[in-house]
């Protein structure tokens, strides 16, 4: 039994309903549409598009059924537990409890599953790749599930509204943040590249001095970076390769971790060698 307080969103009616009100009901819950079922049933919980093709799309009145259900259990076992603590046997009121949340989940993975097509809508929409489609998705069925938790049916408008624009917010803000770390990482890999490619002018430092800092920094990158971190920086920059990098997906795929750990490793080796640059700023700044 769950120590934690049970969320719900209020209504007034909940004080007079019963669990038999959901029992007998006499609502479409989903919309009738002319859409194919998969092939195979079997390889359709393989697969997360296929689950999106078997979803089905909730009438206005299966919607307010749902999420009434879903409150109105949470109702009760908050209800439920805030009794606990003035009684001696609390067994039977835990197992209780239990029952209610377990419903209340299967409902809210319900209401989940029919908005797997309005969730694949939006990423697909602001996705530039594949790898960002799958980012953006995982993203976004966080933001539904809690979307689910906090929406007031009683209001009278459409589930679909609500969620869009939360996720959307959210894509917004990450699409955002993803930019502004792209820019950083752009002007730091052109600091690295500009060490490692002096440029002739005659108010600048040599090319003697500047491969002379540069192959002090890179001499102590052993110091500053472990075997992995080592690894990812030179395969990135080409070091070992005559100047033809690789892609975080190719260093990745090497190393056997993700492209999105990858650029993580690899954010945090070029700030450690940041910091073992900073003796040279001024040398870089007038090449």
């Amino acid at each position: 039994m769950p120590t934690s307080k049970i969320n719900f969103v209020p209504n007034d009616d909940f004080k007079s309903t019963t669990e038999m009100d959901f029992e007998a009901i006499d609502i479409e819950l989903y919309a009738a549409e002319d859409r194919p079922l998969p092939r195979d049933p079997k390889l359709a919980a393989e697969s997360f598009l296929c689950a999106v093709e078997q979803s089905r799309l909730l009438t206005f009145e299966g919607e307010q059924f749902l999420f009434k259900r879903l409150n109105f259990l949470r109702f009760r076992a908050s209800a439920l537990q805030s009794t606990l603590k003035n009684r001696r046997n609390t067994k039977k009121t835990d197992v209780e409890i239990d029952r209610l949340l377990k419903e209340a989940n299967d409902t809210r993975e319900q209401i989940a599953h029919a908005n797997l097509r309005l969730v694949t809508s939006i990423s697909q929409k602001h996705a530039l790749s594949r790898d960002e489609f799958e980012e953006f998705l995982a993203d976004s069925n966080a933001i539904l599930l809690n979307a689910i938790d906090k929406f007031d049916y009683a209001r009278g408008y459409r589930f679909s509204t609500y969620a869009t624009h939360a996720i959307q917010r959210n894509l917004f803000r990450l699409i955002e943040k993803r930019n502004k770390r792209r820019k950083l990482e752009s002007s730091e890999e052109t600091a690295i590249q500009t060490a490692a490619s002096p440029i002739a002018d005659p108010d600048s430092p040599t090319d003697q001095e500047v491969q002379t800092a540069f192959e002090a920094i890179m001499s102590r990158m052993g110091e500053a970076l472990d075997d992995r971190e080592q690894f990812i920086v030179r395969e990135r920059f080409g070091l070992d390769q005559l100047g033809k990098g690789k892609s975080l997906r190719e260093i990745g795929d090497e190393l056997g971790i993700s492209k999105e750990r990858t650029r993580q490793l690899y954010q945090r080796s070029i700030e450690k060698l940041a910091e073992v640059a900073k003796p040279f700023e001024a040398l870089f700044a007038s090449a």
